[in-house]
C-alpha cells in the first residue's frame, strides 16, 4: 500500500471510531471504491473520506455526487511550511463542486466535451499499444480532482489535543 493509501485509511479510520462509538450500523466499501461507509444507521446516507496534504482530493473516474456527504481532512503540506492550519470540511458532493459545475447545463456541455476527447484519447492509447513489442499495455481512465483550499465552513484541528 502506497504512502497516500496509508494515510487516507487512518483518516477512514478516525472516521470509523466515531460511527462506532455512536452505535450505528453502517457497511463498508471494498478497496478503492467510493462511498466508503454505506447506508449508516440504516438511512442510506453515505460517507466518503478524503485526506489531502496540499488541498487538492481525487475522485478517480467519478465526480463527487450530489448524495454522498464527505469529510474531507486538510493537513499542511509536508513539503514545505505552510501558514494554513490543519481543517476539516464537512459537505455533500454538489458542495465540494460549488462553482460552474452547478449548471446543469454545463455540466452537459462539459460530458459532452470530456467524452469527444476520450475518445481521441482511447484511439491514441489503443495505436500506442499495438505499437508496443512488450507484454505491458496501458489503460487510462478518467480522474476528476477537487481543490478544496476555498471551500468555505472550513473547521480547524487542533492537533494537540
Amino acid at each position: 500500500m502506497g504512502k497516500t493509501q496509508a494515510s487516507g485509511t487512518k483518516a477512514e479510520e478516525k472516521v470509523k471510531e466515531v460511527l462506532d462509538e455512536l452505535n450505528l450500523r453502517y457497511d463498508v466499501a471494498p478497496s478503492q471504491q467510493h462511498r466508503d461507509f454505506r447506508n449508516i444507521g440504516n438511512i442510506g446516507l453515505d460517507i466518503e473520506v478524503k485526506k489531502s496534504d496540499k488541498g487538492i482530493i481525487k475522485c478517480n473516474d467519478t465526480r463527487p455526487p450530489e448524495d454522498v456527504f464527505y469529510i474531507v481532512f486538510l493537513y499542511q503540506s509536508s513539503t514545505g511550511k505552510s501558514k494554513n492550519k490543519p481543517c476539516i470540511w464537512f459537505g455533500t458532493g454538489d458542495e465540494i463542486c460549488s462553482g460552474k459545475m452547478d449548471s446543469d447545463v454545463h455540466e452537459e456541455q462539459l460530458e459532452f466535451d470530456l467524452n469527444e476527447t476520450w475518445k481521441a484519447h482511447l484511439a491514441a492509447v489503443k495505436r500506442y499499444n499495438a505499437g508496443t513489442k512488450t507484454n505491458v499495455s496501458t489503460n487510462p481512465r478518467r480522474n476528476w480532482s477537487v481543490n478544496c483550499t476555498g471551500l468555505s465552513g472550513k473547521i480547524e484541528l487542533d492537533l494537540e489535543q
